[in-house]
């Protein structure tokens, strides 16, 4: 069940009590020397943002937009559109928290102060935390693997070119790659808490690729159906 949070711009926006439930936490648990809910209100903010950008690029190219949902993986549902339609959809999002950290990495007391080195220390500060999150995002949604961002362009973008079960799979085998490759890295920096994190994103990877890959081979098989009932057609009336 949804939480109705707002709407914006005639876009509902909907929060998923689990959501709620941490942010409450946050709320609860904050201390005026840890306000753990200044990080947390900009990360939804910032996430909410995201989402808007999406919804408002879908408008523009003349889809509907049935709302924004704020859930662990957030999304906007937005109706399927032409592969150029999507892919400007996917952008979008990545795109605006890029320019979003861009514009406050031009603040002095950010770039001229910011903690590159000091993990711990990115959320201490507003600002930083601002940065450090859309960056963050903007970053991590450009990686070409669902459901990232950018896994949803490079398929737009594949079927600019190649039959839809040709743009699924492909998808599909880079996503499995870029899974593969974060598997990698948890060698690399095992026993750390890190390398849980990037074991659980490679597996979510590699198990949403396989997902597009057996889409992928129901787009195929729908594909080869319609060929063949445009092949009989053709002998029937020839014959």
């Amino acid at each position: 069940m949804w939480i109705r949070l707002l709407r914006v711009g005639g876009v509902r926006v909907y929060l998923d009590p689990v959501i709620a439930i941490v942010f409450a936490y946050l709320v609860f648990y904050s201390t005026p020397e840890h306000a753990l809910w200044v990080p947390g209100t900009i990360l939804l903010g910032s996430v909410l943002l995201h989402e808007l950008a999406h919804a408002w690029m879908a408008r523009r190219r003349g889809l509907a937009v049935s709302g924004i949902f704020l859930h662990l993986v957030p999304f906007a549902y937005v109706e399927r559109g032409k592969p150029q339609d999507e892919l400007r959809v996917a952008l979008a999002g990545p795109a605006l928290n890029l320019v979003i950290a861009g514009a406050l990495f031009a603040l002095p007391a950010v770039h001229g102060a910011f903690p590159w080195l000091e993990l711990h220390a990115w959320f201490d500060e507003p600002l930083w935390a601002a940065f450090a999150i859309n960056a963050l995002m903007g970053v991590f949604n450009l990686v070409p693997a669902l459901p990232a961002d950018g896994g949803r362009a490079l398929r737009a973008g594949l079927m600019t070119k190649l039959a839809p079960a040709s743009a699924y799979g492909l998808t599909a085998r880079v996503g499995t790659f870029v899974g593969a490759g974060c598997f990698f890295f948890v060698l690399l920096l095992w026993p750390s808490s890190d390398a849980l994190i990037l074991g659980a994103l490679g597996g979510f990877f590699i198990l949403t690729a396989w997902r597009e890959a057996r889409i992928g081979q129901t787009e195929r098989a729908r594909e080869r159906a319609k060929a063949r009932a445009e092949r009989e057609a053709a002998e029937s009336h020839v014959g």
